[in-house]
């Protein structure tokens, strides 16, 4: 399929691309606003809270969106969902409200991933457009809130629009049945190459993690590094998808390990190194996709979710500062770029080389 006739097959997957800058943008609009009503430590245990609902939580809604085929509806209930953790029916309720947008968030981004997927037959730069926009509306609603702009009622209208466009969006395969689901037990080859992926993608959300910690509440940075995740989200998409998943993803690693190992604060090195170090989103998520053909919620909720959560563990134990040394970046960079060379090396997904 060449470009011109490419670009239709790629509207839908764009529009929820749109509607994850928006649910990512409201949840950190609403985590963003805790602290001017809670104590400290009762937001760190919300923002924990919704962490294990919002990341831990994707794969198991990912299990009931595959089995039963409701990615459709998982996509629209999460905003919803979104959009009722910011309305004034949970003002005065922050337990309430983070439950609402944690589980939102998990049902969105397993129903939409899915839906990209299959609309997009499973290729990266489908996944790259659908994933560039929710790392860059976290950082804008992250920074309304510290900036106390709480614009809540925009964000509410803006989901529920976007749940409607969902609605009634005639994807063309947003609805197709993948292969029949494998109920054989026996731990198989594709089961080290999901290993290998999952280990690659944790790695890289560790460093990714940690740049977010070090860099709390240096807000014009963060949001210079969101932008940047996004544009390389987009483009590593469509690199991918020509060079090779394998190849692209150790190209991307193991030159953004020593611009992000040596960058320090110096933007004109961090920019770069994070736009490399998220364009392999997008193949790790078609990899999974080409994987588990049948399962692509759980294909996003694998990379999205439960990746995540891994990467992120080895920020509570230690100090952030610890992680973005330059040896352990530059170790942990190339130890993933290694992981995805070796899994995808096994068995090439589709156009992967």
């Amino acid at each position: 399929m060449n470009a011109k006739t490419r670009w239709p097959v790629l509207l839908f997957p764009l529009f929820l691309g749109l509607a994850h800058g928006v649910a990512d943008g409201s949840a950190g609009l609403l985590l963003g606003h805790l602290p001017e009503s809670q104590p400290e430590l009762q937001v760190v245990w919300l923002v924990l809270l919704y962490n294990a609902f919002g990341f831990g939580g994707q794969p198991l809604v990912a299990w009931f969106a595959d089995h039963f085929r409701f990615n459709r509806l998982c996509a629209i209930g999460g905003l919803l969902s979104l959009a009722l953790a910011l309305s004034p029916l949970t003002a005065g309720q922050p337990l309430v409200a983070v439950l609402l947008a944690g589980l939102g968030s998990a049902a969105f981004h397993v129903g939409a991933g899915a839906l990209t997927l299959l609309a997009s037959d499973r290729k990266a730069d489908g996944a790259g457009l659908f994933a560039a926009p929710g790392v860059v509306g976290l950082g804008i609603g992250g920074a309304l809130a510290v900036t106390h702009h709480f614009v809540f009622a925009p964000f509410c209208v803006l989901l529920v629009a976007l749940s409607l466009g969902i609605c009634f969006w005639p994807a063309r395969t947003a609805s197709a049945p993948g292969p029949r689901m494998s109920k054989e037990p026996c731990f198989e080859a594709h089961d080290w190459i999901m290993v290998g992926l999952l280990v690659a993608i944790s790695l890289r959300s560790l460093v990714w993690t940690a740049f977010q910690f070090a860099l709390a509440g240096q807000v014009q940075n963060l949001l210079y590094l969101a932008l940047a995740a996004g544009f390389g989200k987009i483009a590593g998409g469509f690199l991918a998808e020509r060079l090779g998943y394998r190849r692209w993803a150790l190209i991307a690693l193991c030159v953004a390990a020593p611009l992000l190992a040596f960058a320090g604060k110096r933007l004109s090195l961090l920019i770069p190194g994070v736009a490399l170090l998220q364009s392999t989103i997008p193949c790790s998520l078609a990899a999974f996709a080409q994987i588990l053909p049948a399962r692509p919620a759980l294909a996003t909720g694998l990379v999205f979710g439960l990746a995540v959560v891994l990467g992120g563990l080895p920020s509570f134990f230690t100090d952030p500062a610890n992680l973005v040394a330059p040896v352990a970046v530059l170790l942990v960079l190339l130890l993933a770029g290694l992981c995805f060379w070796q899994a995808i090396g096994v068995r090439r997904p589709n156009t992967a080389a």
